[in-house]
């Protein structure tokens, strides 16, 4: 079968195509039709388009086609999604392993890679503040116990996961909580830091490729939701606390700050904690992946005014000083040689003469 994709750049082409086909990236064929242009501030921008043809592979065929090859496929689409090697994430997964499961307290470590304003691309419009972030709450949905009770979606979402850690070499337990919406697949291993990535970076990638393959050729959407060992609520714990510290910093100094890019649940998360905070407000600037938030005070300057004393001519009250206009100080520009003909001379004296008056 052919079809084209299209996507920013060749790379998420290739993607979208892989997700469609539910194949490897090197089981298809690419033909670029147009690369795309990156534009001006988004004028003139076009998004890149390929023509993708993929032949299935007969069932008899790809069962004596698995093992490394199969792994290797798996772990380069992966690699793709994530930005770096499957193996070297697990390497580094392993010492943040321990940091991925408590994640509640590196709010200073999330925030403090604060870029420049100037950095940002173009200013985009905010994103819709949902509640998705409540929708999420297992309160809201139900263990599901018999696989008779599952979603068919949710099914193809947990076999796809099953062979994306198989192929990681990574053995898993799930928990499946449903509802008429969506699902919630909760994984759980002895590998959880590899599974979750760099602030979840892996765990992103999973989920993202698993509600692709999971809603293929279908317009209802059904919401797949990946959650290792409740690191989704622990990183929603850490990024409320550090939207209500960024709040406070702009509110103490009247001056914006940039967050760093986050993917689109993040965000809302952060949007969502601005909106119930008093004084400062949200919006979100850029393109994906780089898109991220600038918080910033609706006071604009003026505690900074206050605490300087409200600028020229306020007093530390808010009221204008009172003062009375100066008399300008003339200077004599005058030279010493001007000063000294210009001095009188005994000879001005009219009734002197010039050798002054003669009594007889």
């Amino acid at each position: 079968m052919t079809e084209i994709f299209i996507g920013k750049n060749i790379d998420e082409a290739k993607r979208n195509a892989c997700a469609k086909f539910g194949a490897p990236i090197d089981k298809i064929k690419f033909e670029i039709i147009d690369e795309g242009k990156k534009g001006f501030l988004g004028i003139g921008k076009t998004d890149a388009k390929v023509k993708a043809t993929y032949t299935p592979v007969k069932t008899d065929e790809k069962a004596e086609k698995t093992s490394a090859n199969e792994k290797k496929n798996v772990a380069t689409l992966i690699e793709k999604i994530v930005d770096g090697p499957v193996e070297e994430k697990a390497k580094a997964a392993k010492t943040e392993e321990k940091a991925a499961a408590e994640e509640t307290k590196p709010a200073a470590e999330i925030s403090e890679e604060i870029a420049s304003e100037a950095d940002v691309i173009e200013e985009a419009k905010p994103d819709e503040i949902t509640d998705e972030e409540e929708e999420y709450s297992l309160d809201n949905f139900t263990l599901i116990e018999n696989d008779a009770d599952l979603n068919p979606k949710a099914k193809i979402a947990v076999d796809y996961i099953e062979s994306v850690l198989s192929a990681m070499d990574v053995n898993a337990k799930f928990k499946i909580y449903q509802n008429e919406k969506g699902a919630v697949i909760d994984i759980d291993s002895d590998s959880n830091g590899t599974i979750i990535g760099r602030r979840g970076d892996t765990l992103d990638a999973i989920q993202y490729l698993s509600s692709m393959i999971a809603n293929k050729g279908d317009r209802e959407y059904f919401r797949i939701t990946i959650d290792c060992f409740g690191y989704r609520e622990k990183r929603k714990a850490t990024l409320k606390q550090l939207a209500e510290k960024v709040a406070k910093s702009v509110l103490r100094t009247g001056r914006s700050q940039p967050l760093e890019p986050m993917n689109p649940y993040e965000r809302r998360v952060i949007h969502s904690a601005i909106s119930k905070i008093e004084g400062v407000a949200s919006r979100s600037v850029g393109d994906e992946p780089y898109r991220k938030i600038i918080i910033s005070s609706e006071l604009g300057n003026k505690r900074n005014d206050r605490r300087r004393g409200g600028g020229r001519n306020v007093n530390r009250n808010g009221g204008r000083k009172n003062f009375e206009p100066r008399e300008s100080k003339q200077i004599d520009l005058s030279t010493s040689f001007e000063k000294d003909y210009k001095r009188p001379k005994p000879e001005d004296n009219i009734e002197g003469g010039l050798y002054g008056k003669i009594e007889f």
